[in-house]
Parts: structure tokens; C-alpha cells; sequence
């Protein structure tokens, strides 16, 4: 990699952050700190520090580098190119306060120079924007722009992908004997519940109600089958206080991949069957699972 002569850009003392957000693009509103010191790359293999699964985005795309104190961002041979202000660059490029970075054809991200208090209010926004305020799981509307996402990657890739519908088995029972605060605390502990019980790469969101959906990537049916099964003993074991009472609930899954609805899939397909097979689960007494029918 080779370097032209630059002039660092002067930084206020207190703006010292390097920040990355996304202004277009699967994510809109993450927030990528970029470390002095640290060089990561974007694209859409597994290796590079910034996934995004984006058929615009090569491989390995290009890299971001800390240089004499300043950012510079370098394209990596990539196929459809990486852009400041709308101008493909051909070497490395010094990125400045308030600068428009574009990877291939969809990712647009804003830099900019912050302080601390800035980038946490810039985290604040994204998560008020696509977390759940009940349960810190996904919204709806992320979760599905999350799901043509992963859905778009796996049919790519070959890969497979599953999708766990579930819901809180009689809970408007649980809201009349506790009224909906404690129902509340139900939703609280099954969002808690979720978010430790799924990897990193997981996705989960509150999809409606006492309603929630998990996307399960590289994982088939079968996989998915022993997934919900898993959680499904986990929600049945754990056990909500409330105003100095104990309730437990029970929860019932319907589960769906693309090995069942084949190569055409999109995520009004995979939503439907899982939700088909949550009404099967219910119709066989709930507090099960269900993967085929």
C-alpha cells in the first residue's frame, strides 16, 4: 500500500472519534467506531471486521487505516469501487469531518469526527430507532430488513437459514390474573430470555404482541428444530417475580427454513410457514415445537 504525501487533518481535542454511520444501506443508523491504531476491512466474507451481506459488496472490499493521525480509506480491488463524495478513489484517501463514503453500489456510510458523548448519542438514536423498548429485541420493521438480508445471503451462498416463530402461551390469561404490567414482565424476561440464549450472529425481534421471531443463519431445519426445543426449555424453566408473585410461562415455536420453501424463498414465504406451524404447535396443546406440516 502506498501512500501519497497528505495533511492530517487538524482535530478538535475533544472530537478525537473516528465515526462511521450507516446513511444507506441494510443498517441505517449503525454506528462503526474506527480505533486509532486499527485497520478494519468491509465486505461480505466472514473475515472482514464489518460483514454486510450486500451482492454490490465484494469479498474483501476495502479497509479503513489509521495513518500520521488521520483515517484514510482504501479500496481493495474491489468490483464495483469505493467512493468519497461521490468520486471513485484509486488510492488511499484521507477521510475528513463530515465526508460521504460509499462502498459498491448500496452502503453509504456519513464519517465524522466526535467526541464520546457524541458517538453515544449517535448509538442512543440507532438503538432507540430498531430495539424493542419492552424487550431490547429487534423491531418488526428491522427485523424484517434484517431478514431479505440474510435471506439474499443464503440463497447466494448455497447456505442454509432457519426462522423460529413463537409466542407466550395463554397470555391474556397471564394479563388477566397480573394485569398488563405484569404481563410486561413476561415480554421483559423473554426478550432477556432470547438475547442470552443466541449467538452473536442471530437475529431476534418482537414481531407483534407476545408474537417474536428468531432468524437462525447456517442453521437448517432440523438445527432449527433442536434450537426452539432448546429455548423452549429454557422459557418453561425460568420464572418472572412480580410485585412479590412468581410466574412462569410457557412458550410455542413453529419453525420453517429455506430447504421448505425452496430457492424462490422470500420472507413473506418463511414468516407464513413458521407461523402455519406456531398454529399447529398451539392446535397439539402448546409448550412444543413443530417443524414439518
Amino acid at each position: 500500500m502506498h501512500f501519497k504525501t497528505f495533511v492530517a487533518p487538524v482535530m478538535p481535542a475533544d472530537r478525537n472519534r473516528g465515526v462511521l454511520t450507516m446513511t444507506a444501506g441494510p443498517d441505517i443508523g449503525r454506528v462503526i467506531s474506527l480505533a486509532p491504531g486499527e485497520s478494519p476491512t468491509f465486505g461480505r466474507s466472514e473475515e472482514c471486521a464489518q460483514v454486510f451481506n450486500d451482492g454490490g459488496l465484494s469479498r474483501v472490499h476495502a479497509r479503513v487505516v489509521w495513518v500520521a493521525g488521520a483515517h484514510l480509506v482504501e479500496d481493495l480491488g474491489s468490483t464495483n469501487g469505493t467512493f468519497v463524495n461521490d468520486q471513485r478513489i484509486a488510492a488511499p484517501t484521507v477521510l475528513r469531518d463530515g465526508d460521504r463514503v460509499q462502498f459498491g453500489s448500496n452502503i453509504v456510510f456519513r464519517f465524522s469526527l466526535a467526541s464520546a458523548e457524541e458517538e453515544a448519542n449517535l448509538r442512543r438514536v440507532y438503538e432507540s430507532s430498531t430495539r424493542d423498548g419492552l424487550t431490547g429485541l429487534f423491531t418488526r420493521k428491522h427485523l424484517e430488513e434484517r431478514l431479505d438480508a440474510e435471506i439474499a445471503f443464503a440463497l447466494r451462498h448455497t447456505a442454509p437459514l432457519a426462522v423460529l416463530m413463537l409466542d407466550v402461551d395463554h397470555f391474556k390469561r397471564v394479563n388477566d390474573t397480573y394485569g398488563h404490567p405484569g404481563g410486561d414482565a413476561v415480554l421483559r424476561n423473554l426478550g432477556a430470555v432470547l438475547a442470552q440464549g443466541l449467538r452473536t450472529e442471530d437475529i431476534a425481534g418482537r414481531y407483534g404482541g407476545e408474537e417474536f421471531v428468531i432468524v437462525l443463519r447456517g442453521i437448517g431445519r432440523a438445527e432449527g428444530v433442536l434450537a426452539a426445543q432448546r429455548l423452549r426449555q429454557i422459557i418453561e424453566s425460568s420464572v418472572v417475580t412480580f410485585e412479590g408473585q412468581t410466574i412462569t410461562h410457557t412458550s410455542s415455536f413453529g419453525v420453517a427454513s429455506l430447504e421448505c420453501v425452496g430457492l424462490t424463498a422470500d420472507r413473506l414465504q418463511l414468516v407464513k410457514l413458521a407461523d402455519q406451524r406456531l398454529y399447529l404447535a398451539k392446535q397439539r396443546g402448546r409448550n412444543c415445537v413443530v417443524g414439518e406440516g
